[in-house]
């Protein structure tokens, strides 16, 4: 075993923890390569997104860093090159850090400290998905609940086809470039589109729930909605197309399937790691960008603070270097950064060139040292909402600020389900003037959100003025040099 592992950071897009079975009994989705890597791993049990929104939930994973940091404030912001990440880091330690699917990455760099990337992104990378705050909350069509008529069973689609390209690419890295240099450790990034929607799948996958049936929202509608919930529903019109009974199931059914065809990948991945004699030297990382809702509260996709959306899987798979077990405390997206920037050997450049946003749980894997601050903030600045929205958890509990609006205080522990709000109680009246206290003190809030306000303006501008022009094209193009491979390439592996 190397002081440097390699390290396979393997990410689906908009998986919940709730569906799980390693995170709630009784969760329907099919894991079976899942739970075999939580059973031999460190499952964290309350890891958190920093924004329940793609572009700004990976910039955060990617830089160690809060929305109000790195100003990746929704779909359509630009991440800046100058913002070191995980992979300069882990560059800086003699690393090849390589991608293989999503990044979301909006702006002309599209690699951010990747040597490589071996599939195109799957959206655009320009400032096309820039919304306004100024025109309230709107039904937008591309994040609408009508998609949910479609749920169900297809031939192929978009999804389908990017995740068997990405599941390709990265057999295709093992196989030749990881075996062709064993001398230098790899970060390899394996991040698949599904289970996002539109929820849609194969009969492969499909007919592993034939017979099954699958549960409808446990909270079917919130009795006293907040006015962010109220603009959420607008957002993707589900006052517009609320889903019958038979649509939601189709549609938890459909999403089950598409987790249960990541849960494949994973196999041949882990498979693979072993035919080559690489896995006893590679630390797995598996998790998501954020959650979905299903239909919880009747509410879909995500988008919100309630933990359906903003809570994710995460598993460290390692039995050599880490005790299999579950860890209690709280952590975030942004602390893999400096978690595995230490991992790697890179402590130093991340303590001097990272954030303060974030901090390494290494300790919490290893057992060694003190644990890191069981706390985990989330910030939302992008589409659905038309105010800065600010969440906390700390220990049991759970603080959500809104500027001009209501705050919510949950106990988790007491509360999974969030339907008691103890704000109004003059005997938590502590906690919760702690935990805002903590939200607030960090910046000037009103300084923030008018950067963010001014920011979508002028990308509403840019891509306006540069819709149509030649030069405006930022999507990435994969290279592939056929004259080179096979027996033609200079570093082609033995077939021995």
């Amino acid at each position: 075993m190397t002081e440097q592992p390699n390290i396979l950071l393997i990410e689906a897009d908009q998986l919940t923890a709730f569906v799980l079975s390693i995170y709630r009994p009784g969760g329907q989705a099919m894991t079976p390569n899942l739970d075999a890597l939580a059973r031999d791993g460190v499952v964290f049990e309350n890891a958190y997104s920093n924004s329940p929104l793609c572009c700004p939930s990976r910039a955060s994973k990617f830089s160690g860093r809060q929305p109000s940091s790195h100003e990746v404030w929704g779909n359509g912001a630009e991440f800046r090159s100058e913002i070191p990440t995980m992979m300069h880091f882990l560059r800086s330690a003699g690393y090849r850090c390589v991608v293989s699917g999503k990044c979301h990455f909006i702006g002309a760099d599209q690699l951010h400290g990747f040597d490589k990337r071996l599939t195109t992104d799957m959206y655009p990378s320009g400032f096309d998905w820039t919304i306004d705050w100024s025109k309230g909350p709107e039904h937008r069509l591309g994040t609408s609940t009508k998609k949910l008529e479609v749920s169900g069973l297809c031939r192929t689609n978009n999804q389908l086809l990017y995740d068997a390209e990405v599941q390709f690419r990265a057999l295709e890295f093992l196989r030749h470039e990881a075996l062709a240099q064993p001398e230098q450790p790899f970060f390899l990034h394996v991040s698949y589109t599904q289970p996002h929607e539109a929820y849609q799948s194969i009969p492969d996958y499909w007919d592993r729930y034939e017979g099954v049936e699958i549960s409808l929202p446990e909270i079917p509608e919130d009795a006293d909605p907040h006015p962010t919930t109220e603009w959420l529903k607008i957002h993707h019109g589900i006052d517009q197309y609320p889903p019958d009974e038979e649509t939601i199931k189709l549609s938890r059914r459909a999403y089950y399937a598409m987790i249960s065809h990541l849960d494949d990948y994973l196999g041949e991945l882990v498979a693979e790691l072993k035919h080559l004699g690489l896995y006893d030297d590679t630390v797995i990382v598996f998790t998501s960008d954020h959650g979905d809702m299903l239909g919880e509260r009747g509410m879909w996709f995500k988008r919100t603070f309630y933990e359906g959306s903003l809570q994710v899987p995460m598993i460290f798979h390692a039995p050599g270097r880490f005790q299999p077990g579950r860890v209690t405390e709280c952590v975030t997206l942004a602390d893999l950064c400096p978690t595995l920037a230490e991992l790697g050997g890179a402590k130093a450049d991340s303590d001097r060139y990272g954030s303060a946003d974030s901090a390494s749980f290494l300790s919490l894997l290893t057992g060694e040292g003190d644990s890191r601050k069981d706390e985990a903030i989330s910030e939302y600045f992008g589409p659905g909402v038309i105010e800065p929205w600010l969440c906390i958890r700390r220990g049991d509990w759970k603080y959500v600020w809104t500027r001009n609006h209501a705050d919510v205080l949950f106990n988790i522990a007491d509360d999974p389900a969030e339907q008691h709000d103890l704000t109004g109680d003059p005997a938590h009246a502590g906690i919760k003037d702690e935990l805002c206290a903590r939200l607030l003190d960090r910046y000037d809030v009103e300084t923030v959100t008018a950067r963010a306000v001014d920011s979508k303006k002028t990308r509403m501008f840019l891509h306006s003025a540069l819709e149509g022009s030649e030069g405006y094209h930022w999507d990435y193009q994969p290279i592939f040099d056929a004259t080179r491979q096979y027996v033609r390439g200079i570093n082609s592996p033995s077939t021995a």
